[in-house]
């Protein structure tokens, strides 16, 4: 079974100290009309996702950033299902402002992730996640010096059924033009 995981039903600016994003199941578009304030926040931050979205993507960002320094995305995969999923296709892009971009997991973690580390995409085919589990890693840009305005990261994947030796580049050829992309924007400041 091949599911998308990146469209959001909704998708949610939180106001933290850093921003984050929740995705569940319709079009990235929705971005344009995320709730931002403190009251829609907290809402927002209980609601349930779709029951036809097996993953929840989730992401903390930072509302600014300086040119010419790395910076970090915590992102969140959920399992939505009463079930193991199967293997996790991730993909992470920034279209512009970005010099390299890697994903990396926690110390000590068990992922055995395969992930391609490439100038401004990062694409990672991850093991499936059991019933309520959940995978933290760190999705980290670095920030060309020249950068001007705004930094846009993307976020989105599919759940798929193939080994997790399988190259992410093939994934993102078949997959790419129909992920639904969790979409963060940060302010580039010199």
């Amino acid at each position: 079974m091949r599911t998308l995981i990146g469209k959001p039903t909704a998708l949610l600016a939180l106001p933290l100290a850093a921003g984050a994003l929740v995705a569940a199941g319709a079009p990235a578009s929705a971005a344009s009309s995320a709730a931002t304030t403190s009251s829609a926040a907290t809402t927002a931050n209980t609601a349930n996702t779709a029951a036809s979205a097996p993953v929840r993507i989730q992401v903390s960002y930072p509302y600014g950033v300086r040119a010419g320094r790395v910076v970090s995305y915590k992102v969140k995969l959920v399992n939505n299902l009463k079930t193991k999923t199967d293997e996790i296709f991730l993909a992470v892009k920034f279209p512009k402002n970005v010099t390299k971009t890697r994903v990396y997991v926690p110390h000590g973690s068990k992922y055995h992730e395969h992930c391609t580390r490439e100038r401004t995409r990062a694409l990672c085919v991850l093991p499936g996640l059991k019933k309520g589990g959940s995978y933290t890693f760190w999705a980290k840009a670095q920030v060309s010096g020249s950068a001007r305005g705004k930094l846009y990261g993307y976020f989105g994947g599919a759940v798929i059924d193939t080994s997790t030796n399988t190259d992410p580049r093939e994934l993102f050829t078949e997959f790419g033009d129909r992920i639904g992309w969790v979409k963060s924007k940060s302010t580039i400041t010199r």
